[in-house]
């Protein structure tokens, strides 16, 4: 039993290091020696338990999708909001921001971001495992965006804050950093820009500048026109 705690233990220092290494430097520059030494194991030790770089780069995107659906499912099954209060939109605002938060605080989640984009091909990425519930979320408050603007400029819109999220997370600008913001901080700004809210903007909460028929109270919304 002592042995198979500390190969389990040995197992996620290795998995930390590898994320720490992978988020910052992508899956072509991360370096097993580098994660080897971070993890404190020998390389002997880390072939032991992934035989190779591509093995231990999918445990580690594995890992952060796992967290992702994890922190996710409570909200896609949660009780539908009250009519009348924009929940819906509300609760698409929120997927985005625990998403913004996951990149911020979760290097695992930080890892399997960046080997999406290292590696556009592979069906299985991050990005690929939560997109199908944004899509449900968005179907889901169609009747919040009637007349204002699409199910498709909601879903890019969306999509946009979750990237540039993940581009905070990835430059590391530090919490309350005059020169940037950090990944949560670039959700919230960028939606309270586009629906005239005040932040945070969550599902439950009270705020009530999202306007009495138009999300946006304001002219030209979001993709008004390109239906």
């Amino acid at each position: 039993m002592a042995r198979q705690d500390r190969a389990e233990r040995t197992r996620r220092a290795l998995l930390r290091a590898a994320a720490d290494e992978i988020a910052e430097k992508g899956y072509a520059g991360a370096s097993l020696a580098r994660i080897s030494t971070a993890a404190e194991v020998t390389i002997g030790a880390l072939t032991f338990h992934f035989a190779s770089k591509a093995a231990l780069a999918e445990a580690v995107r594995d890992s952060g999708c796992a967290l992702t659906r994890s922190a996710l499912a409570s909200l896609m099954s949660g009780a539908c909001p009250k009519p009348g209060v924009h929940g819906e939109l509300r609760r698409v605002v929120t997927f985005t921001r625990t998403l913004a938060r996951l990149l911020e605080e979760e290097p695992t989640v930080r890892a399997a971001a960046r080997l999406a984009w290292d590696f556009p091909g592979d069906g299985n990425t991050w990005y690929a495992m939560w997109l199908p519930w944004l899509g449900d979320l968005v179907d889901r408050a169609r009747a919040d965006i009637a007349g204002w603007t699409t199910s498709e400029a909601v879903t890019a819109t969306a999509l946009s804050v979750v990237t540039g999220a993940e581009f905070a997370a990835r430059i590391g600008v530090s919490r309350g950093a005059t020169a940037g913001l950090s990944p949560w901080e670039h959700v919230d700004r960028v939606w309270g820009l586009l629906l005239g809210a005040r932040m945070p903007l969550l599902v439950g909460g009270d705020e009530t500048s999202l306007g009495s028929e138009n999300p946006m109270s304001g002219e030209n919304p979001v993709g008004a026109g390109a239906r």
